[in-house]
């Protein structure tokens, strides 16, 4: 009879506990880009001090140019007539008040058209319409059917075409199924606010 030897009892081996993990600690707070903390102790630079820009000196508006003012119109005698006229009889009554004129300029232009400007003193707009009106019919001929009087009271240049009233004569103008003769007349230059337009036919 074999005798086994006695079995030594083992005993369970213990882990080794694992490792307390260190505290954490929150990160120090970095300062951001840009703000620029200023260490304490250091003296920063500070910036040279810009001279104040010199005042800049008030602009000056253009003077106005002057432009010459024109003559006024003189007072004259009133109408022999209603002006302006509305019938070409009240136009004809202007005549006996017309002035005395002297022609500047005459041309003749394609189309049977003839221009004269004429030069006499400036004066009332109902003159103006007599003086031309008297001017056209001393010039009137059946060579042209247009005939315009441009009235000037000064032989300085002038941008307008005329200054003293202006009055243009259409021979044979065709009005519906009528065949008359027209007048159209201005007074002044024919862009002044108290400028005076008549149109009548005959």
């Amino acid at each position: 009879m074999s005798i086994k030897p006695p079995v030594q009892a083992t005993t369970p081996r213990s882990r080794a506990p694992y490792p307390t993990p260190p505290p954490s600690y929150p990160a120090p707070r970095q300062p951001s880009q840009g703000q620029g903390y200023p260490r304490p102790g250091v003296p920063q630079p500070q910036q040279p001090r810009q001279p104040a820009p010199p005042p800049v000196p008030p602009r000056r508006a253009p003077e106005a140019q002057m432009n010459p003012v024109p003559t006024p119109i003189p007072t004259g005698p009133e109408p022999p007539t209603s002006f302006p006229p509305h019938t070409m009889q009240q136009l004809k009554t202007l005549v006996q008040g017309a002035l005395n004129y002297t022609v500047e300029h005459e041309e003749e232009n394609v189309g049977r058209k003839k221009t004269i400007r004429i030069l006499y003193q400036r004066c009332t707009p109902w003159q103006q319409v007599a003086t031309l009106l008297k001017a056209l019919q001393e010039h009137q001929s059946d060579k042209f059917n247009t005939i315009i009087i441009q009235g000037i009271y000064s032989k300085e240049s002038s941008i307008y075409g005329f200054t003293n009233g202006q009055i243009q004569f259409d021979r044979n103008v065709r009005l519906g199924s009528q065949v008359m003769h027209r007048y159209q007349i201005e007074t002044g230059n024919g862009f002044e606010t108290d400028s005076v337009r008549i149109v009548l036919s005959e």
